[in-house]
């Protein structure tokens, strides 16, 4: 049981009981949260979860922080740090990134940084999706416990409310796996935004035509102008 830990902010060798606070995109290149919460098979988020941790793991973090409780609104001047407009997409792409991460060995802690949407914390908790949480100050405890989320809580300077449990998955670190699940989920995101404009946005959601993808690759852009030339099937949810 670990009752402090040194969070970073960044990847770099560790050891000990260090925690990891990034955005997904930097575990795992272009998967964003939206880019989750933008595919139709929200269940890719458990495989990138999996990669994500793995990932970690290579530079010996034993605990990631992941996710959001806040739902995607117009007016995010980050929105790739959010998943859906809705909060049980969000609530349930949390509930697949955590299962993953826990798959490969890590701890996962939830963001609870920022504003808190009640709707997602309800559904988590109608889920049973419990897991310790990341906060700025004893106000968003009290927040949170309001809303009847009760777990451990850990302080941005490590300190820990409780015991952080430790993960026993004994899996031998393989990154083999990332590349190829990350293909598959930036197609499974390729997302019409409407269609009286034939333009490609790269991690741009909020225009109100053309297509949106989360990665500028050669390949993925191919695969979005065959979606606007109507050869090929959109693959995402708008988000």
């Amino acid at each position: 049981m670990v009752l402090s830990a040194e969070i970073f902010f960044d990847l770099q060798q560790v050891s000990g009981d260090s925690i990891l606070l990034i955005a997904l995109e930097r575990l795992v290149k272009d998967i964003s949260l939206l880019c989750l919460g933008c595919n139709q098979n929200l269940e890719t988020a458990r495989d990138v979860g999996f990669a994500a941790g793995m990932v970690a793991r290579s530079y010996g973090f034993h605990y990631v922080v992941f996710g959001t409780l806040d739902t995607l609104d117009d007016s995010d001047s980050d929105p790739l740090g959010r998943i859906s407009r809705s909060a049980f997409i969000t609530s349930q792409v949390i509930t697949y990134l955590a299962e993953g991460l826990f798959n490969s060995g890590v701890v996962p802690i939830l963001n609870g940084l920022g504003d808190v949407d009640a709707d997602v914390i309800r559904s988590l908790i109608n889920r049973k999706a419990i897991y310790p949480v990341l906060v700025e100050n004893e106000s968003k405890i009290k927040r949170l416990q309001e809303l009847g989320y009760e777990n451990v809580f850990v302080f941005v300077d490590g300190r820990v409310t409780g015991k952080l449990p430790r993960n026993n998955v004994d899996l031998k670190v393989d990154l083999s796996v990332v590349q190829d699940i990350r293909k598959r989920a930036l197609e499974g995101a390729v997302v019409i935004l409407g269609k009286t404009e034939r333009a490609i946005h790269v991690n741009q959601p909020f225009k109100k035509s053309g297509v949106l993808v989360f990665s500028d690759e050669e390949w993925l852009l191919k695969i979005a102008q065959e979606v606007l030339e109507g050869r090929r099937s959109s693959t995402g949810r708008i988000p």
